[in-house]
């Protein structure tokens, strides 16, 4: 594709060469460029894009799209275009979605944002489409799926180029639907400009991510993108962000959940919790169904409405909705409960936000017959404030805590540990620090007994742990299940 055709629509200067050459790609890191690549310089927050210019060019690059004129004064030979831009992420995210021919277009995209449940939401809008036989594929946390095909996810929402990419080899997979977690960072950072959503998903906003946004009003206003996107927005009615979402958004029609109010499209009522699972009654354009979800929680609830209002957008029948729910709702690392021989239970759960902890937290009160013991931590490198805040809430509901690293990359772990703390001790609740996240696992098992609740938050589906700069095997669900298979043994 010539290079003038895959900037289309965007504003740019050509600062030296020709825009009518083939390109063969678009890179934005210098060591995926190859010969006839289109290389997107970008000053990022951890090393500017510009420094790599002539990297790209040793690699193949035969053109140059750059923020600073004066980055290649010198530095770019005369035979490679230059062309200088005001905002390099948007236009590269419009070059891909031109280079992709417009991918997003050519199935059913959802698109799924909120500071909770978007991974779950997501996964079970997946499993009940492939339930019934239908072709996906998803972009999130866990993974990102082209149909059968499993590709490594490295980030909620990829960059512009790998989300159009994806798109692309959907394309040719011949899916029938799309979804998609979009994260705040990802409608901040373009990395979703230009794609074709048919509906948005709002979950819920809450704290977390201040080390990006600054203030929640910054977090809120990135969220509401989505839906200045899309044909129907599916809103969480009982989220006090909700109506800034309507009111800002641009969608023809909007689907409402709640638990609360009795006017909103889907309502939920006469709420049921076990251990196994929540059941519910929904009424839907007058008339009443009952839902059995394979994971207990007024999250599981609310869960459940967004996809139950994603999925009848997509004219699925509800009784069909119904049917799935019964068999596939179960999400791996979204309250995973594993069960120990001696009578207790480990529940795997990624709550790694104060709402998320409070969530599974009152969902365990609620049906407890036992203690409730919590392992987490907080990671390093992001939101400091929220750290006091889940020491708080996993002090006063629980009835011990462990509190142990989570991920802590670059940040003294026994640092974050102690700011964590500071919450707690403003509870009653007894608790140890073990910085050793396995040691504290294993003393949260050793120490239930018959009916407790094990809580091990913040990890979830993960199957690492981040210490430094560098990832190292570690999975939660893992390391109980070798826990409980010794116990057997004993």
């Amino acid at each position: 594709m010539k290079l003038e055709g895959i900037l289309l629509g965007q504003e740019y200067k050509l600062q030296q060469g020709d825009l009518d050459i083939n390109i063969l790609g678009i890179a934005n890191d210098s060591r995926k460029v190859q010969k006839g690549t289109a290389f997107v310089a970008i000053k990022g927050f951890e090393e500017d894009g510009h420094i790599y210019i002539g990297q790209s060019i040793q690699n193949g690059a035969i053109a140059i799209v750059l923020e600073s004129r004066e980055c290649y004064k010198g530095v770019i030979p005369k035979n490679i275009t230059v062309v200088e831009v005001e905002n390099p992420r948007k236009v590269m995210a419009a070059m891909a979605n031109h280079f992709y021919n417009n991918a997003s277009s050519q199935f059913k995209l959802v698109g799924v944002t909120g500071t909770n449940g978007k991974t779950s939401t997501v996964f079970l809008i997946n499993n009940v489409l492939e339930f019934l036989g239908r072709k996906t594929g998803l972009i999130g946390t866990i993974s990102n799926k082209v149909d059968k095909k499993i590709v490594e996810s490295s980030r909620t929402t990829p960059e512009s180029i790998e989300v159009q990419k994806l798109f692309k080899e959907m394309a040719k997979a011949n899916v029938n639907d799309v979804i998609m977690e979009v994260s705040s960072h990802a409608l901040d950072l373009y990395r979703v400009a230009y794609t074709q959503f048919d509906v948005a998903v709002f979950t819920n906003l809450s704290l977390d991510h201040l080390d990006y946004h600054k203030t929640m009003d910054n977090y809120k206003a990135a969220k509401a993108k989505l839906f200045d996107m899309c044909d129907v927005g599916v809103v969480n009615l009982d989220d006090k962000v909700s109506e800034y979402i309507m009111n800002n958004g641009s969608c023809l029609k909007y689907v409402t959940c709640s638990t609360k109010s009795p006017t909103a499209t889907l309502y939920a009522h006469d709420i049921r919790n076990k251990l196994s699972g929540v059941e519910y009654t929904v009424t839907y354009e007058g008339h009443e169904y009952e839902i059995v979800m394979q994971t207990p929680g007024e999250f599981s609830v609310y869960n459940s409405l967004s996809a139950m209002g994603t999925l009848l957008t997509l004219r699925i029948p509800m009784i069909d909705i119904i049917r799935a729910f019964k068999e596939v709702s179960q999400i791996k690392g979204r309250f995973q409960a594993i069960e120990s021989s001696k009578g207790y239970t480990a529940i795997v759960d990624y709550a790694h936000a104060p709402d998320g902890l409070l969530n599974v937290l009152k969902t365990m009160n609620g049906f407890k017959t036992g203690k409730i013991i919590t392992v987490f931590g907080c990671g390093g490198d992001r939101d400091k404030s929220k750290r006091p805040i889940m020491g708080e809430i996993a002090g006063k509901y629980s009835d011990y805590c462990v509190i142990t690293s989570d991920n802590p990359r670059t940040e003294n772990p026994e640092t974050i540990i102690r700011e964590v703390e500071e919450g707690m001790k403003k509870t009653s609740c007894e608790y140890t620090k073990i910085t050793d996240r396995k040691a504290g696992i294993l003393k949260a098992l050793k120490m239930a007994r018959k009916g407790d609740l094990v809580m091990v938050a913040g990890k979830g589906h993960e199957d690492y742990q981040i210490v430094g700069i560098t990832k190292h095997h570690f999975d939660d669900a893992e390391i109980i299940e070798n826990h409980f298979e010794g116990e057997i043994n004993d």
